[in-house]
């Protein structure tokens, strides 16, 4: 196990696009394309958001969607989210893995929805960032388990491991009622699974990145 103060630091220069933080890159996509949706109307979200029905002519959108969201306290949740614990974890674990365990999580969501999408009803759109994200926390909490989070609306911080066994627990008692809550659950599930993995490879090779 490492202690902080055994963990080196390592400090890189960042280039071109990377120079800004990727976490940053990835907020400022995301607020650019709430803010063309407003804009664009349905334009957005019938190219970009995840349809199971025209993904196999879109496939693109298996990615894209993730940038996508369907509304305000959506797109606010999940951008307070990344804002902390993205910068976080890529701080921890470098630019280029912080990208792996991100795009993976969030495609990992995408997949999973569609074939769940497919036995219960393939005509519901999927979009957001939370398949992603489930799975930086997930990363976090094998990486870090001595970050504390808060659950709204609880003032005390409770550990980051204890907060995504409760998301995991309700994801999953509300599964089966996705169409009815109008979340993702299966993406949320899939995410975290994807990012506790690449969390537990990644465990025993910590490094803070200090950036130049």
């Amino acid at each position: 196990m490492y202690d902080d103060w055994d963990i080196p630091v390592r400090v890189k220069r960042r280039r071109g696009l990377s120079s800004y933080g990727w976490n940053n890159i990835i907020l400022i996509v995301c607020t650019a394309l709430f803010f063309l949706k407003i804009l664009l109307d349905g334009l957005i979200d019938y190219f970009l958001a995840l349809n199971p029905v025209r993904v196999f002519s879109m496939p693109w959108q298996v990615f894209t969607s993730m940038f996508v969201h369907a509304g305000f306290g959506h797109f606010f949740v999940n951008m307070l989210v990344l804002f902390f614990m993205g910068s976080e974890l890529e701080r921890r674990v470098g630019g280029n893995r912080y990208l792996l365990i991100f795009f993976t999580s969030g495609l990992a969501g995408s997949l999973a929805y569609i074939v769940y999408a497919y036995m219960t009803n393939p005509y519901v759109y999927a979009m957001g960032a939370s398949a992603a994200i489930f799975g930086v926390l997930g990363a976090l909490a094998i990486i870090a388990p001595e970050i504390r989070v808060f659950i709204f609306p609880f003032p005390i911080p409770i550990s980051i491991r204890v907060a995504i066994l409760l998301f995991a627990f309700y994801d999953l008692i509300l599964l089966p009622f996705s169409y009815k809550t109008g979340v993702a659950h299966i993406s949320h599930l899939s995410g975290l699974l994807v990012g506790l993995y690449f969390g537990k490879t990644m465990r025993f090779k910590r490094y803070y990145y200090g950036y130049i």
